[in-house]
């Protein structure tokens, strides 16, 4: 028999042995889980999370026009809306036409936040035949949002020679203190104004860049560390330099956590009756993970009294196997970044009989 923990009586949820599906006019969000019973145990599935994907849309504003000073910083500001997962935000050219074109310009910088930095604004950004526009996408959905459309004014500084020029300021710096996660990808940020382009150079305190993880992105103005692993922890620093006043720096101390991952799992096991056996689960994580067993889909203190069987955090042992003691056993292994499980039984045979 196949059970899902969330009701299946509804109208609008159907299943079959294998899937659960949703009518798409209803949806039911929620963590869902498996269980598949038999006469010998109750096997269960890694828990899933499920939630529609949604994107909402811009809230309505009317065109707006800035003004900026040529060869100073500018930002535009995005205020995406909101969306399951989180919308990936970029800013797009609009033609008075309705062409559209993205941005990809050495003094245009997206932050994650989804704001537009200008390191020094030229006249080239002046909106004469076309408008700046903030755009959210959604992935699952198939479909992207654009928000109220801004056109730039460039006014001349009236300045000549080295009065035009700007020193580096900071414009968006990741926090002092970043974490990254295991396994993932962390992007670090050193986004700097100034006339002319900062030139922004990286270091690792106490070691090197690994060059076939390290990659510099949004030209050079962000660090991008792939497959991140404990040996990334450090600090590391930008330094922005054009030849105008001192150079700038800025220091990230990057620390790693980690969801939880096994180092032991448990492995299926056949034995005869009147062996001992032994599940061995060991996990770990930062923070350190708490590991808890299950048998036949419930928690290990709910199980049946054995005096047979002696459970540890890293070990489940079971001497003198009988029949009954078929059945199954999960280890789980949870910190505040997510979990791990492996669901495994021990399947117990009937003794052996020898004739001579």
């Amino acid at each position: 028999m196949l059970e899902f923990i969330k009701p299946i009586s509804d109208v609008n949820v159907k299943f079959n042995k294998v899937s659960l599906y949703f009518l798409l006019y209803f949806f039911i969000s929620g963590q869902y889980q498996c269980f598949a019973e038999n006469e010998w145990g109750i096997a269960t599935s890694n828990s899933v999370f499920v939630r529609k994907a949604e994107l909402n849309s811009f809230k309505d504003e009317p065109p707006q026009t800035v003004e900026v000073e040529e060869g100073a910083p500018y930002k535009l500001t995005c205020n995406p809306p909101d969306g399951w997962p989180k919308p990936n935000v970029y800013w797009l050219i609009q033609n008075a036409d309705g062409g559209i074109k993205s941005i990809n310009n050495s003094r245009m910088t997206l932050d994650p936040e989804g704001n537009l930095w200008f390191s020094n604004v030229t006249k080239a950004d002046a909106s004469d035949d076309f408008t700046y526009a903030c755009s959210a996408t959604s992935l699952f959905r198939n479909e992207y949002k654009v928000g109220n459309r801004v056109m730039l004014n460039v006014k001349s500084s009236g300045a000549s020679g080295s009065q035009s020029y700007h020193e580096p300021i900071a414009q968006y710096v990741s926090r002092n203190n970043e974490v990254a996660l295991r396994g993932k990808k962390v992007e670090i940020y050193c986004i700097f104004g100034g006339t002319p382009l900062p030139e922004i150079r990286w270091s690792k305190q106490g070691g090197s860049l690994p060059p076939d993880r390290v990659v510099l992105g949004n030209y050079g103005k962000s660090l991008v560390i792939k497959h991140v692993n404990f040996e990334d922890e450090a600090t590391y620093t930008c330094e922005a330099s054009n030849g105008q006043g001192s150079a700038k720096s800025h220091a990230v101390s990057l620390k790693v956590m980690a969801a939880p991952y096994f180092t032991v799992e448990p492995e299926i096991i056949n034995a005869a009756e009147e062996e001992s056996v032994t599940f061995r689960c060991e996990a770990s994580g930062v923070p350190e993970p708490q590991i808890s067993w299950i048998h036949n889909g419930k928690p290990i203190e709910e199980a049946p009294h054995n005096p047979r069987r002696k459970v540890t955090p890293n070990s489940i042992t079971i001497d003198r196997l009988v029949k009954k003691d078929t059945g199954n056993y999960g280890c789980n292994a949870t910190n505040s970044l997510g979990y791990v499980y492996k669901d495994v039984y021990v399947n117990v045979l009937g003794k052996f009989l020898f004739l001579f």
